[in-house]
């Protein structure tokens, strides 16, 4: 393993390549329940930090056009954007709160600064439920305020929200030990978004790509998302160029 490798898997957990249910009956877009194989690969122990992310933006990372994707850099530039959308927001942009007001292309352009790439939907499901088919990430208890940062009944008083550490739930903690996987923020997936998991014809290493236009698949669920989106095969999507205060990300390496 190269010392470059080395020093990309800090935080990071690597996950053995292995098989696992994907999906769930809770939801029609959940289905159907499959057997998924996947290759080893990294991913970060917690959603990607402030500070982390200030790497990119004092490195200049918003300017460097390698990095971005040809949409995504016709999109900063149209839209004058140098920082996430929340950056001097003190409800959001505590060094160690995960980054949100984050584009896809914003998370995909960080990804590449440091050599990482987003995880597919099944990467990020397997990392949150593991093999013994959780229903949340820390087990198959019902979630509660000391579990995670999300909206009891989505409640509207939420609205006035602020996130947390990545570390202020230990108790969050998935089946391979990653944090903060449900509430706080939710997290992009290289996917674009899909009806159901009928496009899956072989379970093996799946990732639903139509263009990076589209709608992509988060996971994970945010600090205005109900109890139900706490669990891990909860999934939603958003538009790719959304910036609202209710997305994150997390990165993985591939080749190990």
């Amino acid at each position: 393993m190269s010392n470059q490798v080395e020093n990309q898997l800090q935080n990071m957990i690597v996950i053995p390549g292995g098989t696992f249910l994907r999906g769930s009956n809770e939801s029609p877009d959940e289905q159907p329940i499959k057997s998924v194989t996947l290759k080893t690969f990294a991913i970060d122990q917690t959603p990607v930090t402030n500070k982390q992310f200030s790497v990119f933006v004092e490195e200049n990372g918003y300017e460097n056009r390698d990095y971005w994707l040809p949409k995504g850099w016709e999109y900063i530039k149209d839209n004058n954007i140098h920082y996430p959308n929340y950056w001097f927001d003190d409800h959001f942009n505590q060094d160690d709160h995960p980054v949100t007001g984050v584009s896809w292309w914003e998370a995909k352009a960080f990804a590449a600064f440091v050599g990482k790439d987003l995880p597919t939907e099944a990467q990020w499901e397997y990392a949150c439920k593991g093999t013994d088919n959780r229903k949340y990430p820390w087990g198959n208890e019902e979630p509660t305020l000391e579990y995670a940062n999300y909206a009891i009944d989505c409640d509207p008083e939420e609205l006035n929200r602020k996130s947390t550490s990545v570390f202020a739930f230990p108790k969050n903690k998935s089946y391979f030990g990653c944090l903060d996987m449900a509430g706080n923020l939710a997290e992009w997936c290289l996917d674009n978004a899909s009806l159901n998991y009928k496009w899956d014809k072989d379970g093996i290493n799946p990732l639903f790509v139509t263009s990076e236009e589209d709608y992509h698949i988060v996971k994970g669920g945010c600090g205005l998302h109900n109890e139900d989106f706490m669990r891990c095969a909860a999934r939603d999507n958003y538009p790719v160029s959304v910036r609202d205060n209710l997305i994150g990300f997390r990165c993985v390496i591939n080749h190990i």
